[in-house]
């Protein structure tokens, strides 16, 4: 059942995520028909962070009306350990960024705890990261980890006994991990698996025409994956994601802004399982691409999309 592998990704609840999102944040009623379908669906688990505006806070409330339980990921705050900070400063920030998450959440013990920023676990002598094994040993955290920006970043959580979890971007058109052997690496250690933006943050969803001349690279293999997709009658979507749910083991971080989104991908799970037979043949189609094009954080920055005024 595709559903029990997916987690409810909700960097969209606090703002506009995405280069494909023009609609902006879920307002209350639609946060809670999202929660009800994925709970009703199978799904158990959300991801956020504090990096995402409000999106804790809007959890918090949103299950406390709903009376449903999830396990809930986050993440540190980006800022919990600035460039030269000490010691002392590094373990006070990093505590108020899980007592906000806490109070934001409504809990008082955090599912699992990312870093946001993989070189914060050695930053003021890894006095923050130390502060969090501490956190987990005393029972306030369940599992820690990281959230990695890049495949080199990946690769150094797993050189670490002490994460449990590593939250990593996989797709069909970023396939580094899949080809360096990651994923059979992970297992070999016991560590959890997150794959996130198996649409490359919307891109792979726009028509080819429609990318952004930074993303010019990516204009071919689409056109052939979307050929590919029509030949198979597999829609696009479920391409996409059968492509990352064949590699064995991982969970799936799937945001949308709408409980239609979510309802569309639930009911392909027949395609999203056939897609994933087919995935040898699908990473035939996409060569090896740029990391300015495969890594969002180095794209130019978007038009603004829609702004939701809605309080948290």
């Amino acid at each position: 059942m595709i559903a029990a592998r997916f987690v409810l990704g909700t960097a969209q609840w606090g703002g506009p995520y995405g280069i494909a999102n023009r609609d902006g944040p879920p307002d209350a009623g639609e946060r809670a028909r999202l929660l009800a379908l994925a709970h009703a669906a199978g799904v158990r688990a959300l991801d956020t962070a504090r990096a995402y505006g409000e999106s804790e806070a809007r959890i918090g409330k949103a299950l406390a009306v709903a009376g449903v339980r999830f396990a809930i990921g986050t993440k540190l705050a980006p800022d919990a350990c600035p460039p030269g900070a000490s010691a002392a400063e590094a373990r006070a920030r990093t505590e108020r960024s899980l007592a906000e998450s806490r109070a934001a959440l409504g809990v008082a013990r955090l599912d699992a705890l990312l870093l946001h920023r993989a070189a914060h676990r050695r930053a003021a002598g890894g006095a923050a990261w130390a502060h969090l094994c501490a956190e987990r040993r005393a029972g306030r955290i369940g599992r820690l980890g990281v959230s990695a920006a890049s495949p080199a970043e990946a690769w150094e959580a797993l050189t670490d006994p002490a994460v449990e979890r590593v939250q990593v971007a996989a797709s069909l058109l970023d396939q580094r991990l899949l080809r360096a052997g990651f994923f059979e690496a992970a297992a070999a250690r016991g560590v959890e698996v997150h794959v996130r933006s198996a649409f490359l943050q919307g891109a792979a969803l726009l028509p080819p025409d429609a990318l952004p001349p930074a993303l010019a690279p990516l204009r071919d293999p689409l056109a052939r994956v979307r050929r590919f997709a029509a030949t198979h009658d597999v829609p696009l979507p479920a391409l996409l994601f059968g492509f990352v749910a064949a590699i064995p083991g991982v969970s799936l971080v799937v945001g949308v802004e709408r409980a239609a989104q979510l309802a569309e991908h639930l009911a392909a799970g027949a395609a999203i399982a056939r897609a994933a037979r087919l995935q040898r043949a699908l990473a035939e189609l996409v060569p090896p691409l740029p990391d300015a094009v495969l890594d969002p954080w180095r794209w130019p920055p978007a038009e603004p999309a829609h702004q939701s005024s809605e309080s948290a």
